[in-house]
């Protein structure tokens, strides 16, 4: 099955990355926030891997239609997991 870039590739500013983040853990506190944050980094992490994958065999067209470059894909890729 061919994955293809889609909703789960969205970019996203710093400051909509850390106001979302806020909004989304506001009411977690200690071991419940900890093991969300582990469960994010988790989720790019697979995410990241995937695409890396993925991306070899996609054309520009398609990365045109995700609204990104191949370049800006690769910059992804190579983002640590901790890193929005």
């Amino acid at each position: 099955m061919r994955h293809t870039i889609g909703q789960s590739h969205i970019r996203h500013e710093h400051g909509q990355v850390a106001e979302r983040l806020y909004h989304d853990y506001a009411g977690v506190v200690g071991l419940d926030a900890l093991v969300e944050i582990l469960r994010l980094w988790q989720s790019r992490r697979s995410l990241r891997r995937q695409m890396e994958r993925d991306m070899h065999s996609y054309n520009d067209t398609m990365f045109e239609d995700a609204g990104m470059t191949r370049e800006e894909a690769e910059r992804e890729v190579r983002k640590p997991f901790w890193r929005a």
